[in-house]
């Protein structure tokens, strides 16, 4: 797995997303390294252990604005229900 500075990852166990702020450079061997997160948290090297998913940060940015665009159709009303509503707040005014 790599993992770049601005990448998005959420941790085994976890439904949240971190960014990645900052990779540690230890020494030569990857394992040593250590990743820190945007709450803080720092990831030991061996990430494949503590990351279950990654995604770089227009995929991050891509995956957010089709889970609004979700949420607004199922918030939004239908015309039925829209023509429904108004006919009965017209016949309420009078």
């Amino acid at each position: 797995m790599i993992i770049f500075v601005g990448d998005y990852v959420r941790p085994v166990g976890e439904s949240h997303w971190l960014r990645v702020e900052e990779i540690i450079f230890v020494d030569a061997d990857p394992m040593n390294n250590k990743v820190r997160m945007s709450d803080g948290w720092i990831c030991p090297g061996d990430v494949e252990s503590h990351i279950e998913e990654y995604r770089s940060e227009s995929e991050h940015m891509e995956a957010l604005a089709w889970e609004i665009r979700e949420q607004e159709e199922r918030s939004a009303p239908t015309a039925d229900k829209w023509e429904e509503n108004y006919y009965a707040n017209a016949v309420e005014a009078k």
